[in-house]
């Protein structure tokens, strides 16, 4: 059952409230200490479902980071506008071939091809609708969302923008410094032959051009977004932070890598924590921040990851199979608070399945912000289901589809599918939250039930815009 507390009646205000999420990418379920993380303390970031809600069954909308982020933007399931897959990587300047999903290769597509790739502009995102309300609205880290003119962050809604436009860069450019850590190993999943470099996509942009920045990436971004709030704190501001940790590659300052040295013997999993604990404590400076302008009351500030983390790296998807990639749950369950006192009830653990589909309309109705321009929202305002107004579940059905790894949750059944393999796999999460039985065979009605909810769902959808590739090193 869900812990409620009463809700609680904010005084009447004539400020519109701020918002800020905060998106993590490739953490894993259990990587925070609210989450079951016992190697390191992230109490900076558990404050923030302290003082508000945890979610224990949040989802993201894909398990890889561009549709994963499509879908949190726009708050449509992604796939309704053929963004199913990456839009570009950017890490892998060396790179002369693809593989396609049939396992076959052929050359690498050009710069024309990607530079068509994003969210199309019939679909409005919490940037444009936010602007269009009267709010001063940034962003701050990875976009990962195209680099085509149509799809850039200062010309799809966003009055600031600090980013890179791929899907990773360097926390630190001089890999050799003494008083950093670069762990120079499973990045990326794609072998030594990685590009460590700053280049091409994910170079650092404000507001379009290129500067050089010597600082660790992760403090730099946290200063332009400290700057963000003190500049337009008189104002109602919407700052989407889509951070980059702890996604690879491992670059930590030394000193945090030292405070766990002797917590933690092996050193891809010492670099990941310590990459937690700093970003922990960049998230504690923007919550400070906050507290200083007299602002933390009027934030909904919310905290998720795009996806699970990778199988192959040291990331913690706590109970739960698979990872990154996947749509079992490890791949797609994901850590997940919100918070605005006075409004959402303190140290609520609300356990129905919610998505990150549902941060826009949530937001938006939090703020008074219209989305009657934008497409049929799939997400839903979660405000009346945390303050008792709602009963029920926010979402009878949830789906998921990322080229051949599918998913449909319905209650407690959910159904796992690899269409072109020939795999269906039901689950009872309630009892078996890891998926490690298969009850297809003895729960016939609600396979097919569900089987026959996915297949509905997929056939209202139009083609994927594009498809994906799996970079192949020149040899």
């Amino acid at each position: 059952m869900s812990e409620r507390s009463p809700a609680v009646t904010a005084p009447a205000t004539t400020r519109r409230p701020n918002v800020i999420v905060i998106l993590a990418d490739d953490m894993g379920y259990g990587d925070l200490s609210a989450y079951g993380n016992d190697l390191v303390q992230t109490a900076n970031i558990d404050s923030i479902g302290r003082d508000g809600v945890t979610f224990t069954a949040g989802y993201s909308s894909a398990p890889l980071c561009s549709p994963s982020r499509a879908g949190l933007i726009t708050g449509r399931y992604q796939q309704r506008f053929g963004f199913e897959q990456q839009v570009s990587s950017g890490a892998f300047p060396e790179r002369r071939e693809a593989r396609l999903e049939d396992g076959s290769l052929a050359p690498l597509q050009g710069e024309a091809e990607f530079l068509r790739r994003g969210v199309p502009l019939t679909e409005k995102n919490i940037g444009e609708l936010f602007k269009a309300a009267g709010y001063t609205t940034g962003v701050v880290g990875k976009w990962h969302l195209g680099h085509g003119p149509d799809f850039l962050p200062q010309n799809r809604g966003f009055d600031h923008s600090v980013v890179f436009h791929g899907n990773t860069s360097l926390q630190f450019t001089r890999i050799d410094d003494p008083e950093m850590v670069s762990l120079k190993v499973d990045f990326h999943d794609e072998g030594k032959d990685i590009a460590w470099t700053r280049e091409g996509l994910n170079q650092i942009r404000v507001n379009g051009e290129i500067v050089d920045v010597d600082q660790y990436l992760m403090f730099y971004f946290r200063d332009r977004a400290l700057d963000f709030i003190d500049q337009h704190r008189h104002q109602p501001f919407m700052l989407y932070y889509p951070m980059n940790s702890p996604v690879p590659p491992l670059q930590v300052p030394r000193v945090y890598f030292e405070r766990l040295r002797d917590r933690i013997a092996n050193i891809n999993l010492r670099g990941y924590n310590a990459m937690l604990l700093v970003q922990d404590e960049v998230i504690g400076a923007l919550l400070e921040r906050l507290k200083l302008h007299g602002l933390d009351r009027d934030t909904l500030v919310v905290f998720v990851s795009d996806n699970g983390s990778a199988a192959s790296r040291p990331g913690n998807n706590g109970p739960y199979s698979g990872g990154k990639y996947t749509t079992y749950e490890g791949g797609i369950r994901m850590p997940f608070m919100m918070k605005w006192p006075g409004h959402i009830p303190a140290g609520l653990v609300y356990d129905q399945p919610v998505s990150t589909l549902d941060i826009l309309p949530t937001a938006a109705a939090a703020c008074g912000v219209s989305t009657a321009t934008a497409q049929a929202l799939d997400g839903v305002d979660l405000l009346p289901y945390l303050t008792n107004q709602t009963n029920g579940s926010p979402h009878e059905v949830l789906y998921w589809k990322l080229a051949g790894y599918c998913a449909v949750r319905k209650g407690r059944w959910k159904l796992y599918l690899e269409p072109k393999n020939g795999i269906a796999r039901l689950f009872d999460l309630e009892s078996d939250p890891a998926e490690k039985t298969d009850l297809a065979a003895t729960e016939p009605a609600i396979f097919a039930e569900l089987k026959t909810l996915f297949e509905q769902w997929d056939q209202s959808l139009p083609p994927r815009a594009w498809t994906n590739i799996s970079p192949v090193f020149k040899k």
